[in-house]
């Protein structure tokens, strides 16, 4: 604390004058004698007139100086009694009123004296005015303030100049009323208006001042400002200038006591502040400020009224004259600063301390012309935060406490290792299809509100410029629970930040809270502001919504570090997520979980007014929890695109970031995500065609726009891969949605471990691409590509080798898993072209449209219809110019021909009718041919085919050829049987067109019968009826045998062949076993009979008959009545006979003759 600049005297010129004056006061009054004036001579007059006139001027002159001259002799003496004087001029105005009101305050004076040693020492000695009694009087003329007594030291040259200059100012028992109005101006308490001007004295200066004494005064300040009334009671001060070379200070002590109740709340202060000169030659002041709650003086300071707490200090400050200026500076000063119970509004949040405590040392470096360079050390900081009190009407709540979930072990130091491997086997756990149900989680002991410590050190190069500085601060808080953070957090520091984590971590501790900041220049470069920031928290056992309304991650341990002023970085591991398995494609309900891997966050545009966050997840686990945790609609990801299969199974690890504004509302445009996922050991179900995929691996990058995937894997046992992308964006009309190329591997193997035959008639590899497209609002799109260039293909039209390409190509038009169209359908190969297309117009049936084939031999074209109802039969029509069949009766020329089997034959059971099973689909075949290969080398012509099967059987059927010769076949119902007529008017030429025997000349070829279909197994029987033929190159036996009759051997015409002239073969067949009945061949010169069953399905025989020699004769007497049984058994037989049988397999039977039986006539021969 200094005396004020001379203003315009340096500091030689107050030496010097000091000198002159020498000691101009003392302590206590001055003395009340000086030196006595010595009398002056008096003249001596010759003359009378002249004495006269020397008296009359002398009265006139020396009168009033001698007045004057006893006035100062009487001052050198004591103090001079002036209150008649100034009786004649009080009160004076010195507080003015309004326009024409009368002063509102009037100074007057009870009693005042003077007195003054110029003479003795000095004219520049000071006048010392000495008061009591000092009233000041309202425009009413009652007293409002008053002093007891007073006195002030002039200095007397500014007195002839008509200004005042104060050395020494002494006040006793002063009673003063003051008044604050709402502007904040402080005057004296006087009723009435202000005029405005000032009153009638004239300036003090106090610059010269010597010593400073106040003793019992008693201040009262009325604040129209907050409606306060305060009360300065002590206000004692007793100051006293001293010189350190050449530098002034001030020593003494200083007392101030304030009160003031404001609705029952009363603000106090004391300060006492006490100074003395060390002997090291430095001036030290202490200072001690009794506890106060800044609030209370907001009035004064507004920005007072945030800190509601007690505040007391009490600080040693030291002073040197090292410095520039003509006082003391400080150049020390250590301070101890206390809190009590209160609250402290700070960043739109309160406080509540319950207390604390600081050190501060301040050092103060050399004063120079740029600046004066200071230094701050925040030593201890310590402040004890209470809970908030709870809001009015409310229930108190508990303390807040840590909770430990007992999935999740307690983790004891050294027992890390251990500790980690419990989780190892509990994350196995929870791939399970059921979760067992938790136990109760343990509750610890609650945690006591937080202590927050501080230290740190400041600097600034010039302390008169104080709001420039650098610096740094380092905070720290004891643990916290994540629930009660919002507490202690200022609501308008990173409030976005503040709002995500108070809403979003909903469980946990806050532990290990280290923040360093560091103070520097703006950007302006004229004030300081906090330029970065360092450090960061632990938190354990945190429960974190990463997005409402999905379930949050639980048990997870996260740090959190603070990288700069606009981001916070917040690292995490262990944890697990729960996962609801509702969607209908996870193929179960319940509920899983999935491990928590290593993520964090990244809160940005804390410098801003809305921050960001960027959220890391990883998640490894069970498949089905990962679909069912990506169908929650808030993602927006497969809510919005379910996936088009079923029961998905395998493991899988996912890894997304996740970046949203961190406001109140989110909505999912502002939202972007970025997620991997690494998928093995996939299963899934009804991928496509009712088909899944099996020991899969698929890896896909999720957006909001959108999904990439690759993978590979077994589809319905076939090796595939797969590729894709996935549109979420809203799409206009016509853009693709979704677009997945599979390749298929194919190979016999694999194909047939699919369902599908194709051992016998595929080896080596073949490559299927299918390439779907989903479009908005349009049919979907699907190019199939079946590449055969490594595979060998054998069937019964085609064939090829390895090596030479062959390629089957069809575009689809799909309505969701229905076909609508399919075009640009070709074949092509090794002799093989086939184009073509389908219609499926709407409410008709669908149609397949070959227009052209070219398939080996086979040229022509096709058409296939599928009626979408069941009951409708399917239709084939084919159109050939030329159809080679001869592969499907003899087989690939290039292939080896199978191993012999035992030969079976069977009834078509399209003609015998389905006896298992349901009805199968109806048929319509209707094919036309000009020219059918039969075999390689053997056609027919003109070959037309009508067949239609009503799923059961073949209900109707019309067959002909006219080529090499004229033949029909037919199946008409009949009732409740069908009949079916064969009709070959030249048997013989069919059979050696066929290939089958060239033995055959002629005969007509009659064959009739009927299936009975009242039964099931519809048998059937028929007969079988040639007119004569020839068989030329007749065996010589045969030969023989016919000219044992004289007949035979007359009418034969030609020696080498042999003429039959009746042929008729009764035959039956149920149940798979064909029997002939009576058949009977032969001519007049040889007959023979023929019976007995034919097992189809077992491919045996066991057929016997009979030989007629010499026919004509020897039939005769079967014919007789009454005795024709007996002479010839057998029908169309003889009296002699020999018998033969024809058994075993039908490939290979065996035959055997009885030639004694010739000699056995009629009925003799059945019983050998």
């Amino acid at each position: 604390m200094a005396v004020m600049d001379g203003s315009g005297q340096d500091e030689a010129q107050d030496r010097a004058q000091d000198k002159a004056k020498g000691e101009t006061m003392r302590e206590g009054p001055l003395p009340d004698q000086g030196e006595p004036l010595k009398p002056s001579r008096k003249p001596t007059m010759g003359r009378r007139f002249l004495k006269g006139a020397m008296w009359t001027a002398t009265a006139l002159v020396g009168v009033p100086l001698l007045v004057a001259g006893g006035l100062m002799a009487a001052m050198m003496v004591g103090p001079v009694n002036i209150s008649p004087l100034l009786r004649l001029a009080l009160p004076v105005k010195i507080v003015g009123g309004g326009k024409g009101q009368p002063a509102r305050g009037r100074l007057d004076i009870g009693h005042a004296s003077l007195r003054w040693t110029g003479l003795r020492d000095g004219f520049g000695s000071p006048v010392l005015l000495e008061l009591r009694d000092v009233t000041i009087l309202d425009s009413t003329g009652k007293v409002a303030d008053r002093i007891d007594a007073g006195a002030i030291a002039l200095d007397a040259f500014p007195l002839f100049h008509g200004s005042l200059s104060v050395t020494d100012f002494r006040v006793t028992g002063a009673h003063i009323a003051l008044r604050r109005d709402a502007q904040g101006d402080v005057d004296l308490d006087l009723p009435g208006a202000s005029s405005g001007g000032k009153g009638g004295f004239p300036d003090i200066d106090v610059r010269h001042l010597r010593r400073l004494t106040l003793a019992g005064t008693h201040v009262v300040l009325v604040d129209d400002h907050d409606h306060r009334t305060w009360t300065v009671d002590p206000l004692d001060a007793a100051l006293t200038p001293v010189v350190v070379k050449h530098r002034h200070g001030l020593v003494g002590s200083v007392t101030v006591g304030a009160a003031s109740e404001d609705a029952g709340a009363p603000v106090t202060a004391h300060l006492v502040a006490q100074g003395a000169v060390t002997p090291e030659g430095t001036l030290r002041w202490h200072i001690a400020l009794d506890p106060l709650t800044p609030s209370g003086f907001a009035s004064f300071a507004p920005g007072l009224a945030a800190v509601r707490v007690p505040v007391g200090l009490a600080g040693d400050i030291t002073m040197t004259s090292a410095g520039r200026a003509w006082y003391m500076l400080p150049s020390d000063a250590l301070v101890n600063v206390t809190l009590g119970t209160g609250e402290i509004d700070a960043a739109g949040s309160t406080l509540y301390p319950a207390e604390g405590d600081a050190v501060l040392h301040m050092t103060f470096g050399k004063q120079t012309a740029a600046g004066w360079p200071a230094h701050l050390d925040l030593q201890a900081l310590s402040v004890q935060l209470r809970a908030p009190p709870a809001p009015a009407g409310s229930v108190t709540a508990a303390p807040p406490e840590t909770v430990v979930p007992a999935s999740v072990p307690v983790v004891q130091k050294g027992a890390a290792k251990k500790t980690k491997a419990k989780k190892t086997i509990a994350s196995k756990s929870r791939a399970r299809d059921t979760v067992r149900e938790a136990p109760p989680p343990k509750v610890v002991e609650p945690l006591s509100p937080p202590l927050l410590t501080a230290n740190g050190a400041v600097d600034w190069g010039n302390i008169e410029n104080a709001g420039l500085m650098n610096g740094g601060v380092n905070l720290a808080m004891t643990p916290v629970p994540f629930t009660e953070l919002g507490k202690y957090w200022p609501a308008l520091a990173a409030k976005g930040a503040r709002r995500w984590v108070g809403r979003n971590i909903t469980a946990g501790t806050v532990r290990n809270t280290q923040v360093h900041l560091k103070i520097g220049p703006d950007d302006t470069g004229g004030s300081s502001t906090v330029t970065g920031i360092s450090g960061g928290l632990d938190g354990e056992g945190m429960d974190i919504h990463w997005l409402r309304p999905i379930a949050p991650l639980h048990d997870v341990d996260a740090h959190l570090d603070a990288t700069s002023l606009s981001t916070l970085t917040l690292s995490f591991k262990n944890g697990w997520q729960p996962a609801t398995r509702t969607v209908k494609s996870v193929g179960m309900t319940g509920s899983g979980r999935l491990t928590a891997l290593p993520g964090g966050m990244i809160i940005s545009g804390l410098d801003q007014k809305d921050q960001t966050g960027t959220i890391m997840v990883g998640l490894a686990g069970d498949l089905r929890d990962h679909v069912a945790l990506l169908s929650e609609p808030r993602l927006h990801v497969l809510s919005r695109h379910p996936l088009p299969f079923t029961n998905p199974r395998g493991y899988a690890v996912v890894r997304f970031t996740l970046t949203l504004p961190l406001v109140a509302k989110v909505s999912t445009d502002d939202m972007t995500l970025d997620g991997h996922a690494h998928m093995t050991h996939v299963s899934l179900e009804h991928v496509a065609m009712g088909r899944g995929v099996s020991d899969g691996t698929l890896d896909t990058d999720v957006t909001m726009h959108g999904m990439k995937l690759v993978g590979k894997g077994a589809f319905s046992h076939i090796p595939a891969d797969v590729r894709g992308d996935i549109l979420f964006d809203q799409a206009s009309k016509g853009q693709v949605i979704d677009h997945i190329v599979t390749n298929l591997h194919l190979t016999p193997d694999n194909l047939v471990a699919a369902g599908i035959p194709v051992a016998d008639y595929m080896t080596g590899r073949g490559e299927m691409k299918a390439d779907y497209a989903a479009i908005k609002e349009a049919d979907d799109r699907l190019a199939l590509d079946l590449d055969l260039l490594n595979a060998s293909v054998h069937i019964p039209l085609w064939n090829k080798v390895p090596g030479r390409a062959a390629t089957v190509h069809a575009d689809l038009l799909l309505d969701g898993s229905n076909i609508v169209a399919a075009t640009d359908i070709r074949a092509k190969g090794p002799d093989l072209n086939i184009t073509g297309e389908a219609h499926l117009p709407t409410g008709q049936s669908p149609e397949l449209v070959i227009p052209a084939f070219q398939i080996g031999r086979s040229t022509g074209s096709a058409l296939l219809t599928m009626p979408t109802r069941p009951a409708k039969p399917v239709s084939v029509k084919v159109r050939a110019k030329t159809l080679d069949l001869s592969p499907l009766v003899e087989g690939a020329p290039d292939r080896p021909a199978p191993p012999a089997k035992g030969a079976t034959l069977h009834v078509p059971e399209a003609a015998s009718g389905r006896i298992q099973g349901p009805p199968g689909r109806p048929w319509l075949i209707d094919v036309t041919a000009d020219q059918l290969y039969y075999r390689h080398d053997r056609t027919l012509g003109g070959v037309k085919a009508f067949i239609d099967h009503n799923g059961v059987r073949v209900d109707r059927m019309k067959v002909s050829i006219t080529e090499p010769t004229a033949a029909q076949a037919e199946i008409l119902p009949l009732g409740d049987s069908r009949r079916m007529t064969v009709n070959v008017p030249d048997f013989g030429a069919l059979l050696s067109r066929l290939a089958v025997t060239d033995m055959v000349v002629g005969g007509h070829a009659q064959f009739e019968g009927r299936f009975d279909d009242t039964k099931a197994t519809a048998p059937f029987r028929g007969h079988l009826k040639l007119s004569p033929f020839t068989i030329q190159h007749a065996p010589g036996a045969l030969l023989v045998a016919r000219s044992l009759s004289i007949y035979g051997w007359l009418n034969s015409k030609d020696t080498s062949r042999f003429e039959v002239t009746r042929f008729e073969m009764p035959v039956t067949f149920a149940d798979g076993v064909m029997h002939i009945h009576d058949g009977r061949a032969g001519n007049g010169a040889l007959g023979a009979t023929l019976e007995g069953p034919v097992n189809l399905d077992k491919g045996t025989l066991d057929l016997s008959g009979t030989i007629v020699p010499a026919f004509a004769i020897n039939a005769i007497p079967g014919e007789i009545p009454a005795l024709g049984k007996l002479l010839s058994p057998e029908k169309g037989g003889g009296l002699l006979a020999v018998k033969f049988s024809l058994d075993g397999k039908i490939d290979k039977p065996d035959f055997s003759v009885s030639p004694l039986t010739i000699l056995l006539p009629g009925v003799l021969r059945n019983l050998f």
